[in-house]
Order: structure tokens, then sequence, then C-alpha cells
């Protein structure tokens, strides 16, 4: 009988083509992982009518050099997608994190394979597995301290692999500016590294589509004194999406065909007396999909015409908190275009020149000096009640800020949550906060690039670490905990062993629980080793005696990670408190997808290259998680003598 050719990926083949992949990634992007990891170069083809040519740069930015592999089978490019996804999050959130993210993606992943193998369900399995992700999370959370600025200095001295010229950089900005500072990172024209302050604020939340985008450097859209027009309630009605048609129409449209009829009677652009188009932000909570045929043709328009001859205009939703466009209201001088549910308010509303119409929309707007905006956030610069004549902060933003304080202090002295405080503390430092420019300066562009990849991961560590508190650095917060897990849920499986009592279900539990602890900590012990190799010349015993010696301390407030850069277990390898929660959020709510996924339809059957007699593909050499012995000694007291004589010892 013919075979019958599908397109249908069987559990066995998916599985296969998974662990290939993530195996692929965690292997390239771990050749830049710790301070003695090195650069990996990249390259780009570019074109032009002339000819091809290939542009080579150099980083040890994890994500950077995750983003250039390519593959060509459709599931491997899907868990490339996906990798991304998870990197992307950490990155979001700590700034730093990429490279151990992935690998401990492709470790966890073996891992779980592997219980699935011994016979344990597979639901249960993922069940435990997110249960002890949170428990690790909530537990490495509670250790974080408060940020300094000798930690800072750490932080960043850490991050940039020893670096102590940047790192002193960045500890200056932050003692001048605060610790509420937003730095953004970019490269410099010059051999200088240049610094720039403005006062602005910063917002998670991005362009709604990158037709936007007016600056293609930086995938972003910069707004130079835009009129920012402020929607309180989502566009989500006809009235609603009425209201920014007019805006874009009297603000965008109208003006540029009156340009244009003036320049078809002259044909000279010199003589246009219309002025240009103000640049426009448009601010909502969200769009519903009522509005989408406008937004599409919007999209469509902005799409098709060259960046260079775009109107300076962007659209910015996802707002949850209605006390950030209040802010930005108060901040910028504009009025909130609100929705009408009671039409007597609306009358009222439209005698007193309070609902917008096309003879009065411009006095809705308000201003500030600039806004830039990208996929994932938005910076408002300088907006126009912040300051006063003199550049001083304006008596308006004193009592503005004096008055949530005061709100503050109330909610402390009467104990309210501790969601609802961090929430306003966060929202006073986004305000008070300063931006600095930070034009990283190098010898040439190559330089230059490779220096401010690390420099704007070293950003952004510090800047969740002054918001969120710091914990230790090289995934040691990780380790610590999983060791700690892996030896409780093994006291706790031999007392239910112990339990005549025990149901099945209750054993069968305390297995799993044993089982994932224990395989969560090995899959962070060759996370860590992996920093330490080069250091040891590639000798995976002597590099395990480090992991195991910095865990070895009786008293676990004192473990602490080894410092390759002074050769010492000392408190200087520091990072955010949240990099850890925030690797193992995003690696769980992933992995338990793919785990929990036991087949894969392709797009058609000739795309099915795994199940097709001799093109099936097979993986090879994966290191699987029994092949790696966690070592016999991290119960060892630590010995008085240098580590770097204690690793040469056999």
């Amino acid at each position: 009988m013919q075979k019958l050719v599908d397109n249908v990926v069987p559990e066995k083949q998916l599985r296969e083509a998974q662990l290939r992949a993530l195996k692929l990634m965690a292997d390239t992007v771990g050749h830049t992982y710790g301070p003695m990891g090195g650069y990996s170069a990249y390259s780009r083809s570019t074109s032009s009518k002339s000819q091809t040519s290939v542009v080579c740069n150099y980083s040890k930015d994890g994500f950077t050099v995750l983003k250039n592999i390519q593959v060509d089978k459709p599931i491997e490019a899907m868990i490339r997608e996906e990798i991304i996804t998870i990197c992307t999050q950490v990155i979001k959130t700590v700034g730093d994190g990429t490279t151990s993210a992935t690998i401990l993606a492709y470790n966890i992943f073996n891992s779980l394979l592997d219980l699935q193998n011994k016979g344990f369900p597979k639901r249960k399995i993922i069940k435990v597995f997110k249960e002890l992700i949170k428990e690790a999370s909530k537990e490495i959370e509670s250790k974080g301290h408060k940020c300094t600025l000798d930690d800072i200095y750490n932080i960043a001295f850490t991050s940039l692999n020893g670096n102590e010229e940047m790192a002193k950089t960045i500890r200056d900005i932050y003692d001048k500016n605060g610790f509420d500072t937003f730095i953004d990172v970019s490269a410099s024209n010059t051999p200088d590294t240049v610094i720039k302050v403005y006062g602005g604020m910063d917002y998670n939340c991005g362009y709604i589509d990158p037709c936007f985008i007016n600056d293609p450097t930086t995938n972003s859209c910069v707004l130079n004194n835009p009129h920012v027009y402020l929607f309180h309630s989502p566009i989500d009605t006809p009235e609603m999406i009425d209201i920014l048609k007019m805006i874009y129409i009297v603000e965008v449209d109208a003006p540029y065909r009156k340009i244009n009829a003036e320049y078809q009677k002259t044909q000279n652009p010199n003589k246009i007396k219309t002025p240009w188009p103000n640049d426009i932000l448009i601010i909502c909570p969200f769009i519903t999909r009522d509005a989408n045929s406008y937004i599409d043709s919007l999209v469509t328009n902005f799409t098709n015409t060259p960046v260079e001859q775009r109107a300076k205009f962007c659209i910015v939703s996802g707002f949850k908190d209605e006390n950030d466009i209040i802010d930005i209201k108060e901040l910028t001088g504009g009025k909130t275009i609100k929705k009408y549910i009671d039409p007597e308010e609306k009358k009222r509303d439209e005698k007193e020149g309070l609902f917008p119409t096309a003879m009065n929309i411009k006095t809705f707007a308000g201003t500030t000096e600039k806004a830039v905006i990208d996929s994932t956030s938005m910076k408002i610069i300088n907006p126009s009640k912040k300051y006063d004549e003199k550049g001083e902060l304006s008596t308006f933003f004193n009592q503005y800020i004096d008055s949530l304080k005061a709100e503050l202090a109330k909610y402390e002295e009467t104990n309210q949550e501790v969601v609802l405080i961090g929430k306003l503390k966060r929202r006073i430092n986004r305000l008070c906060g300063n931006m600095v420019d930070l034009f990283v300066g190098g010898i040439g562009t190559t330089d230059r690039m490779a220096l401010s990849d690390s420099v704007e991961d070293a950003v952004l560590n510090c800047r969740s670490a002054a918001q969120d508190g710091v914990g230790y650095g090289a995934n040691y917060e990780g380790l610590r905990v999983f060791n700690s897990m892996s030896s409780k849920y093994e006291e706790e499986l031999k007392k239910v062993e112990d339990n005549k009592n025990a149901s099945e279900d209750e054993l069968l539990i305390a297995k799993i629980k044993a089982e994932v602890s224990d395989a969560l900590l090995r899959s962070y012990v060759r996370l860590v080793e992996l920093i330490y190799l080069p250091y040891t010349d590639d000798n995976e015993k002597d590099a395990l005696k480090i992991v195991a010696l910095s865990l070895a301390n009786e008293d676990e407030s004192l473990r602490k990670p080894f410092n390759i850069i002074s050769e010492d277990f000392d408190d200087k390898v520091l990072t955010s408190i949240k990099t850890e929660p925030a690797i193992l959020d995003s690696i769980s709510r992933i992995m338990s997808i793919l785990y929990d996924t036991n087949q894969f339809l392709l797009p058609s059957p000739q795309f099915n290259i795994y199940t097709m007699g001799d093109d099936k593909i097979s993986i090879n050499n994966t290191k699987q998680v029994e092949n790696v012995t966690e070592p016999e000694v991290v119960e060892q007291k630590p010995e008085s003598v240098p580590v770097s004589e204690l690793i040469n010892k056999d």
C-alpha cells in the first residue's frame, strides 16, 4: 500500500526537533556567557543597485546573538521564536539574562522529558514544575535588599565584565540624578562618551503598529514638540472613533492638503505659507475591533508612504492604570477626551467647550518637548508643566508631587496593601525621574556598537535593581534556592515513605516534587558551571568544585557566588533581585506549553521532512540530564585557602 503523506509530526519527531533547536540556541549563545565569554561575529548582507556586500559586527550580548541565529525548518523556527519571546520578556523586565534563560530552557526541557521517560504522569509533572517555580521566585525575591550606589557600581561592573570606567560612569549618573533615573543607551558618533540629561517619564506601552516608525535606525517614532491627545476611555464607540478621525483630519490631513495645493500652484516649496503640521501623539487605554477598519486604513496609508515622507504621528495604547493618563494630562496641560453615557452631561460639556469638535479640538492637546516611542515603551521628555521659565521644577509640579507623597504617607500609616503602596511609589518615581541619554564612545563603529550592547544590558539591570532591590548575580540566587528546595523535598519524600497511612497519590506527588526539584537543581548546577569552565581551563571537575564551595557554608545567609574578577567569594557579584524570577517565570510559561504539546501540524505535507523516510532528521550528540553528575561536595565546609589554589588541587 502506498504511504500516505501528511502534515502531521507525531510526538517522537516533535521532541527531537524541539531538543535540536533548543540545543543549537543554548550552545550558540553559551559562547558569550559569563565574564570570560567571548565575542560572536555576526553578519548581514546589504544590497544596492551596483553590488551586494556583507557587513560584520561583534557582540557579547546574548540576545543580539540569539536574534541572528537562522534555521531552515518549521518546528525549529517556531522554537526559535518562542525562545526570543522568553528573552524579550526577560530583557523588558531586567535587561540581562538572555544567555542563562536560553541555556536553562534547554536544560529544564530536557529534564522534564527525562522524568516523563521514567514513567511519571506528564500533567502532574508540569503542575509540580509550575508550583516549584512560583515557590522559588517568591523565595528569591524575599532575599533582595535596597539598592545603594555601591550596588549600582558592582552591578554595572559585573555586567560589563570588569569595565571599571563605564561602571563608574553609570554610578555617577545615578549619584547626580537619583535612583529614579532612566538611562537610554546608544552608540556615539565620536570616540567620546557623551551624557545628556532631560526631565521625563517612561511607560511600558508602545506604538500600535510599526508603520508609525520614523527613525529606522532605532525602530522608533520620535516626535518633537508634539500635540498630545489623551483618551480617558477606550476608543470603542462610533463617537470615539469619529473623534480620532477628527484629530487626524484637523491636525494632519487638512494641513497637508493645503500645503500640497500651494505647491501645485507655485511649484516652489519656498513659497508655501501654510505651516507644517504639528507632530501628533494619541494616547488611549486600548482600541477595540470596532475601530479596526479605520485603524487598518490609517496603517495602510502610513505603510505605503516612505519613512522620510510620513507624517509625524503615532498612536499608543495599552494603559491599564488610568492614573498614568491623568499624570500625562496634568503635566502636558491637556484635557482628557471622555466617553459619555449621560446625554445631559454631554450637553453641559458642549456648552462649556469640554466636548471636542472640529473647531475646538486643538484646545484638548497637551504639549511636551519630545516623545520617543518604540514597540514596548514610550518616553515623555520635558512635559510643558514640569519646568518653569528658568528651567527649574515648577510650583505646579512640586505641589502635584507633594499631594502624591502625602497620599503615600497615608497609605503607609494605615498599612494599605503592599501592591498599592508599590504602585504609588513607582508612579512618584516615574514623574520625578530624569531621562539620561548615554552615548557610548569608541575607536570605531564596530567597537562602539559592541560596547553599547553591553552597556544597555548593564543599565537595564541597574534600573531594575534600583526599583526592585538587589541580589546575587551569576544565577546564584536560583542555584541557592533550588539547592535548599531539593533537600527539602527529599526530606518530605522520606517522611511520606515512612508514613504507613499515606495514599498512593500523596506518595506519587512527593516523588515528583523530589524529582523535579532535583532536576531544577541539576539544571542550575550545569548552568553556573559554564561560567567557571573558562576560568578553570575547561576542567569540569574544578568548575564544579567552585559551584559546590559557593553552597558549602552551613549558614545559608553567608553563601555567595565566586567572583572571577577578584578571585574570591565576595559580595560584589550582584544583579537585580528580579533577574532570576523574570527568567524562571518566562521559562515556566513557554516550557509548559512546549512540554504539553504532543504533535505539530505543518502548513502542508510538503513541509514534512520530519517523518519522510530518508529525509527524517535525527538529533545528534544531545547531552542528556543523566550525563552530568551533581557534585558530591555540596555539603562540605569551605576551606581556608585561596580558591585559585583550591581548584588546582586533586
